[in-house]
């Protein structure tokens, strides 16, 4: 019986250390989720300025100003193959 209460104490502490392991990895988690959280409210709060919507939409959208040429370099053009 005392080999069996002392197998099951061994267990709960066990038990017990996973668990502080995974709150731990949480607590983590939570703290960089609210920097983000916290990062977003900023942007939202603060509109964005010409040169980051700009940005953006060179960016995500490829738009281009007037008069502006895009020159586009591939890999094939920028190395030379040696025979």
């Amino acid at each position: 019986m005392l080999a069996y209460a002392l197998w099951r104490f061994i267990a709960v502490q066990n038990t017990i250390k996973e668990a502080e392991a995974a709150h731990r990895a949480l607590s983590a988690e939570v703290q960089l989720l609210r920097e983000e959280t916290d990062a977003l409210a900023r942007r939202v709060v603060t509109p964005p300025d010409k040169e980051e919507i700009e940005k953006l939409a060179r960016d995500r959208l490829g738009l281009v100003m007037p008069n502006e040429t895009i020159f586009v370099f591939t890999e094939e053009n920028s190395t030379k193959k040696e025979g």
